[in-house]
């Protein structure tokens, strides 16, 4: 059994990693019942007498007894914690061709690898000793407990290949606090004129998509026309500094935004949205984000350029998708192109299949629930809008992203310059990678899943072959609503989650997202220094029937989740 340190902090993480791998290996020999569940606590009992034994030796009789309960008690609350990490996997998005099992098995290899990481390599070798006892523990080692396990220790002794940055030099970020910002009472009188639930009625319903149809075309004609300003102009550039002096601009798929130097620039960012109306609308109202463009249309040498960067997922899991979050998104790009940025998500991705229009992930709450009442020639014009979303915006030294950044192998194979941000394979992966904690993700993990995870070094070469080193995305729920994964000299690299609340409701009542707290995010950039204040959003303000006329009658199309 494995050997505790003398330190009180590594022997805690040590016990964690335990309890983690036990937890791991009851999940992937199939469904952790109660009887592998006492196992575990059994295990985790013996641990503790062991631990305290070797490492009190003074402690004895009842002050030992009640040492072993302390500690016992301690463990089993971490075990049940991260029991209920791994059940909360089981809602999480995943790729339509992808099946659930093989998304939390990736997810808690990775998870196995990052604690792994974290320890010396005595540790790391009292680890594998430990794992292989305990996998042994019962007297038969599952199959799949051996290929997991043999899998692990691959990953373990992989070469991680990734060539060191040196540091990025001017990089100014500050990242501060979260603040809270007033409430907004009065809303803007922009939303009013599209606040309603779709109808039943054949016929309403007909004259209420043939509106949204027609306000799909005008923002794919907006983009038409920004595209044919900006076509071509990443060929052949290899940093975002070639662009300064230059106008923002639209190539493919690809938002660039140099900065005037001694301009001011005031940026609102959304994260992910998902149906929830009321956060939208909060957040546009707090910043008073449309007074602010007519000020800066008005006075533009002395007003901050405001923008609103929309960074994906508008749709699903929320109760207000395609008629309440993504048909206000389309208005505001509509009525400001040049200061409303809309980015895809993973979850902006459908696909047609035998005459059949699908969601890209499972579940597709949006399409599903309106499937029934609508032909599919709507879909596809859905379809239209969601391939010809931009997928990022390199505003200055700093990405805005739905998800992170591709695999290194496929960067390998296809980079030759900034317009290979344009490749429809390193576009759709950056919508779908998650950061790690560790410095390199080995290639074999990274082909586990879809939704793959990166590295910090791997962020921070990525970046630089940009020109950049700052990264902020949505993709990933975090309960705090924001999370600041790195910061150091040689990446920044955030992630933003606009959807949640605990009473919202714009969430069905069995929602994971009611533990969030969604939040925005202010950029400022003043004097070269680039400047984050994250902000609690004030949804609570626009579930008010008085506020928000999506509350003041019952929706009349049953929410669906298949």
């Amino acid at each position: 059994m494995v050997t505790f340190s003398s330190n009180p902090e590594i022997a805690e993480q040590q016990m964690r990693a335990v309890i983690f791998y036990l937890t791991t290996f009851g999940y992937i020999d199939g469904d952790f019942d109660d009887t592998e569940q006492a196992f575990v606590r059994d295990t985790i009992r013996s641990l503790v007498e062991t631990r305290v034994r070797a490492g009190m030796p003074e402690a004895e009789g009842a002050l030992r007894d009640e040492m072993i309960q302390k500690f016992t008690a301690h463990f089993h609350e971490v075990f049940e914690g991260i029991d209920h990490h791994v059940q909360e996997l089981f809602t999480e998005a995943v790729a339509r061709d992808e099946q659930q099992d093989e998304f939390i098995h990736a997810k808690l290899k990775l998870r196995c690898f990052e604690i792994f990481q974290g320890f010396d390599r005595a540790n790391q070798e009292s680890l594998l000793d430990t794992m292989n006892e305990l996998i042994e523990a019962d007297g038969h080692v599952h199959p799949a407990e051996e290929q997991f396990r043999n899998e692990l220790v691959e990953l373990f002794n992989a070469d991680l290949d990734i060539e060191l940055e040196e540091e990025t030099e001017g990089k100014n970020v500050v990242v501060t606090a979260p603040l809270e910002k007033p409430k907004a009472l009065e809303p803007h009188p922009f939303f009013d004129q599209f606040e309603f639930h779709y109808s039943r009625d054949t016929t309403t319903i007909a004259r209420q998509i043939d509106a949204d149809r027609a306000l799909i075309d005008d923002v794919l004609a907006a983009f038409e026309k920004q595209r044919e300003a900006g076509a071509g102009k990443l060929n052949g550039k290899a940093s975002v500094s070639e662009f300064a002096g230059e106008p923002p601009f639209l190539d493919g798929h690809v938002y660039v935004h140099p900065v005037v130097p001694d301009a001011g620039y005031d940026l609102t960012v959304l994260g992910d949205l998902h149906g929830c109306y009321s956060c939208l609308k909060g957040a546009v109202a707090q910043t008073k984000f449309l007074d602010r463009v007519n000020q800066y249309k008005s006075d533009p040498k002395n007003t901050p350029k405001p923008l609103l960067v929309l960074l994906g997922d508008y749709i699903d899991r929320g109760l207000f998708s395609l008629n309440g979050v993504l048909r206000s998104v389309m208005r505001l790009f509509v009525s400001a192109p040049d200061h409303v940025f809309v980015l895809r998500g993973n979850h902006e991705y459908y696909l047609e299949y035998k005459g059949q229009i699908y969601g890209g992930v499972k579940p597709a709450e949006a399409i599903n629930s309106l499937k029934p009442h609508l032909p599919i020639d709507v879909f596809r014009h859905y379809m239209r809008l969601f391939d010809a979303m931009p997928s990022m915006l390199l505003f200055d030294q700093l990405l805005f992203v739905h998800g992170g950044i591709p695999r290194d192998k496929l960067v390998k194979e296809r980079w030759k310059d900034l317009s290979s941000l344009n490749d429809p394979d390193i576009r759709f992966q950056m919508m779908w990678s998650d950061p790690s904690s560790v410095d390199v993700v080995p290639a074999a993990l990274q082909e586990q899943s879809a939704r793959f995870p990166f590295g910090r070094l791997q962020a921070a070469a990525f970046l630089k072959r940009l020109g950049c080193h700052t990264l902020v995305r949505g993709h990933e729920k975090v309960n705090d609503g924001f999370k600041k994964h790195f910061d150091d000299p040689l990446v920044t690299l955030m992630t933003l989650f606009s959807a949640g609340g605990m009473d919202n409701a714009d969430l069905p009542a069995d929602s994971s997202y009611r533990k969030v707290t969604p939040k925005a995010l202010t950029v400022s950039h003043a004097s070269g220094v680039l400047s984050f204040t994250p902000w609690d959003i004030d949804y609570q303000t626009y579930n008010d029937p008085d506020r928000n006329a999506f509350f003041q009658r019952a929706p009349e199309i049953e929410h669906r989740t298949d």
